[in-house]
């Protein structure tokens, strides 16, 4: 058990060692949430753009950016055959699957941190009611994301079509976690309900089955 983590720990740390020397995927997609929340709230019209709605443009900024992120830190490994040098080395293929997953949600949240304070700003979303259940929910959502996202990124990266073909895969598996999210943020924000019950139950379990099942699958679909 003790090796296991230290080999996901030791892979997490050089996905993110590479991130920070080159700094191009996380610029790229905070750039790119950002703009989804300005274009589709200048899109959406000066009432539109206001409260709830910034919860729906705030997942599609979460899973533009998330998509481009799991193809860039995927892309990583296939550069110069660093996933057969990977392959070859004595580590589980599951234990490269979640310090992908590990890596892919850490990024995500670092584009939330930047991208959700400027979603609330821009359409004046008061989360003072309830912020910490909204970063629960958020994170919740981000983790069945990240875990479908991670696979299907392994699936397509070697494919000319990888981004665009990604994005059509992951979104369609991915939106009973959107949905179930949405609901729960409206339930808390709009109606006043308290965090829990069966919405949550639910997230819940969309992403125990996401990353199980992606955790078991993965070791079939990986090719150096």
């Amino acid at each position: 058990m003790r090796t296991t983590l230290s080999q996901i720990l030791l892979l997490v740390g050089k996905d993110l060692r590479i991130e920070a020397r080159s700094r191009q995927t996380l610029g790229l997609v905070i750039t790119l949430g950002l703009l989804i929340v300005v274009v589709l709230g200048l899109g959406l019209g000066a009432e539109a753009a206001k409260g709830y709605s910034a919860m729906a443009v705030l997942w599609v900024a979460y899973l533009f950016s998330g998509v481009l992120c799991f193809e860039k830190t995927m892309a990583v490994e296939r550069h110069e055959g660093a996933m057969a040098g990977l392959l070859l080395a004595p580590v589980d293929r599951g234990v490269i699957y979640l310090s992908k997953l590990i890596a892919n949600l850490l990024m995500m949240l670092a584009v939330a941190l930047v991208v959700t304070p400027a979603g609330v700003l821009f359409f004046s979303f008061d989360l003072s009611a309830a912020p910490l259940s909204f970063a629960l929910i958020m994170g919740l959502g981000m983790l069945g994301v990240a875990a479908v996202g991670t696979l299907f990124a392994a699936v397509v990266s070697s494919t000319r079509l990888a981004g665009g073909l990604l994005a059509m895969v992951v979104f369609p598996v991915v939106l009973p976690v959107v949905i179930a999210s949405t609901q729960l943020m409206l339930g808390i924000f709009r109606d006043g309900k308290e965090l829990g019950g069966t919405g949550l139950a639910v997230l819940i379990a969309f992403d125990v089955i996401f990353v199980t099942v992606s955790w078991l699958v993965f070791e079939w679909i990986l090719e150096p």
